[in-house]
């Protein structure tokens, strides 16, 4: 009988002690110094993590992830942390990862994140015309003869059958954990198909990401900040792309570009943009030929009252030898800003893929003095500093006044004059004229046709002087805007 209870305290014992040896045993996998080694086995950069908490009695299981930083492979690498100097001026900073688990896969042995959010993320990215992306690099594999990680001191399991060490991807890649299977194979082999992404949403809150483009003549210096991202709805199966292979998007952000821009001659520091947006849309993340990522979005933008576009060049700037001829008609647009702060909010749906930005709907934008709508098909795109932009710019009161005295007192004569103001004119009578914008966004190129329509109302003396007639003038006008 004693034996009995003896046996059925141990028992009892080992039943109560288990959980505790399980979170220890997990614990040992999401230590800083095993996600660092980790991480650096299979990326070309040097990690830092200044804690690690996996809590495994709570609903859901979570696990935090504080100061993470990820900067440029260095001699430290592959030595304990306690043993490095602390990682200086990292261009990927986050202060916190935060995940929720699925319980019944820490019962599997399995660490698979059901949800993870990112806060206070600082990066800064730098593209070199010679060496290309910064950021890109520390995530190629890590060159073979790289500083050696063997020294790292990682937790172990101590028992008859130890459990392998699992694969570990980048930080903040969604996926799971096995705890359970085969070692992975051979360097040399092809490395396994990622399997479903278990993943429901991902949150980034406050984010900041500087980008700086040397590889454009325009150098452009973007800065996005208080970001707030939340990717939901997430179904992505590297099996069948063709029906798994999407994710929702929202997302509240202000964006600040600058750069240069050449203005009277000279390329001189200007601000392309300032905008607070926010925006929805559907995104296909993955590339279903190489498996990698490469987003393509569809999103609904909305660009908030106040916001500045341009501004910074008028049209004499962009195309002041074209439009110097048109003031023998007494058209003078030349000191017209293209650009200014919005006088109301603006909606924009846009298809984002491989850098660009392209309109898939007319986007009406109105500023104090003119008001101007981005065509359908035009698109931007500001890493290689080109774009294709046909816009259609209608002039407020301000533009409108001076613009009609302007022609009138050309000596053309009043039915001329009207015929001029009529031919650059909607229904309602406001002057507009339409521009393409195409090559680099420091120095445009800018075509439009008002040359054209000017050149067939006044070919040759014979219609001048036929147009200075009232009666015949009054007769031609309505046919002039068919031209």
């Amino acid at each position: 009988m004693k034996l009995a209870l003896k046996i059925l305290g141990v028992l009892l014992l080992l039943a109560l002690a288990a959980p505790f040896a399980m979170a220890w045993w997990l614990q040992s996998y999401v230590s800083p110094d095993y996600l660092v080694k980790a991480t650096e086995e299979h990326c070309n950069c040097r990690a830092e993590l200044d804690s690690s908490t996996l809590t495994i009695f709570s609903w859901p299981p979570t696990l935090r992830l504080s100061g993470i930083k990820i900067g440029p492979r260095d001699e430290h690498v592959g030595k304990p942390l306690k043993e490095r100097p602390p990682l200086k001026d990292a261009p990927i900073q986050i202060q916190l990862a935060y995940a929720e688990l699925l319980s019944d896969d820490i019962w599997q042995r399995r660490i698979t994140p059901n949800l993870i959010s990112f806060a206070g993320i600082e990066v800064q990215e730098t593209l070199d015309p010679a060496t290309g992306s910064a950021l890109e690099k520390l995530f190629l594999p890590p060159p073979p003869s790289g500083p050696a990680i063997a020294s790292a001191e990682i937790p172990r399991v101590t028992s008859a059958t130890e459990a392998p060490v699992p694969e570990a991807p980048a930080p903040g890649t969604p996926r799971t954990y096995d705890m359970t299977t085969a070692p992975p194979a051979e360097a040399s082999a092809p490395p396994p198909k990622p399997g479903r992404i278990p993943l429901r949403e991902i949150r980034f809150e406050q984010a900041h990401f500087h980008i700086t483009n040397h590889a454009v003549a325009a150098h452009i210096d973007a800065d996005i900040r208080d970001l707030d991202l939340i990717l939901s709805d997430i179904d992505i199966d590297p099996d069948d792309l063709t029906r798994h292979n999407r994710l929702h998007a929202s997302l509240k952000t202000k964006i600040t570009v600058k750069g240069l821009a050449q203005i009277n001659g000279k390329m001189q520091p200007v601000q392309f943009a300032d905008i607070s947006l926010q925006g929805t849309g559907k995104v296909v993340p993955i590339n279903p030929t190489t498996l990698t990522w490469k987003p393509e979005a569809t999103l609904d933008l909305i660009l908030y009252r106040g916001s500045t576009i341009g501004g910074h060049m008028t049209l004499g700037d962009a195309a002041g030898d074209q439009l110097n001829k048109l003031k023998e008609y007494g058209i003078d647009l030349l000191a017209v800003r293209i650009g200014g702060s919005l006088t109301a909010d603006a909606t924009a749906s846009v298809f984002y893929d491989r850098e660009a930005l392209f309109f898939k709907a007319p986007t009406r934008i109105a500023l104090p003095d003119i008001e101007f709508t981005v065509k359908q098909d035009a698109w931007i795109n500001t890493t290689r500093d080109a774009q294709f932009m046909p816009i259609h710019i209608l002039f407020g009161p301000t533009i409108r006044e001076p613009l009609i005295n302007g022609i009138k007192q050309t000596g053309l004569g009043d039915s001329l004059s009207r015929a001029i103001l009529s031919l650059i004119s909607d229904e309602a009578g406001n002057p507009y004229i339409d521009l393409v914008l195409t090559g680099s966004l420091s120095k445009p190129d800018v075509q439009h046709e008002l040359m054209n329509k000017l050149g067939k109302l006044t070919k040759g003396s014979g219609v001048k002087e036929l147009l200075k007639d009232d009666n015949i003038g009054n007769l031609l006008q309505g046919l002039l805007k068919k031209l």
